[in-house]
Parts: C-alpha cells; sequence; structure tokens
C-alpha cells in the first residue's frame, strides 16, 4: 500500500482490524505478502474469505429433474413474436 492513497488504504485496513480482529488482519497480510500483492483490495478478498463460512454444497446437486420428451423448438412463434414488435414500432 505505497504511493498516493496509501494513508487513506491503511487506515482502511486499520478499520478492517477493528471490525474483524487483527488477527484476521495479520494472517490476511501474511497471505497477500505469499501471493506477491499488498492491495487493498486483495487485502478486503483475503479477509473476506477467512471470516466467511464455508458453504458446503448440497448432497444432490446434480439430482436436475430428467425431460421425458425432448424439446422441440418453434421458429414460426419467434418470427410472429419479431414481425408484431416490428409492427408496433
Amino acid at each position: 500500500m505505497t504511493g498516493e492513497g496509501g494513508e487513506r488504504q491503511f487506515v482502511e485496513l486499520l478499520l478492517l482490524a477493528q471490525d474483524h480482529g487483527i488477527e484476521v488482519v495479520e494472517i490476511a497480510c501474511e497471505l497477500a505478502v505469499e501471493q506477491n500483492t499488498l492491495r487493498l483490495p486483495a487485502l478486503i478478498n483475503l479477509i473476506n474469505q477467512l471470516v466467511e463460512p464455508i458453504i458446503k454444497p448440497l448432497n444432490d446437486a446434480y439430482a436436475y429433474p430428467q425431460l421425458t420428451l425432448r424439446p422441440e423448438a418453434d421458429c414460426k412463434s419467434y418470427e410472429k413474436l419479431c414481425s408484431a414488435q416490428e409492427a408496433a414500432a
């Protein structure tokens, strides 16, 4: 967080430490250094990853309903819609 606006970003980082705890921000900073980035958005992303709960996928996530009949395209309906829209314009 160097360069123009660095002081503002540092204050924002301190506010994040106030909201989430200094330990979380410290871990996020260590991860950011490992990933060769010190940009505030990256730090915020890392902090969010640390504090957000891990959402487990549903057991039946791939149990989609199966089609019994193959859908058939009706291009005439599409053409009617296009013609009606052109007539209205």
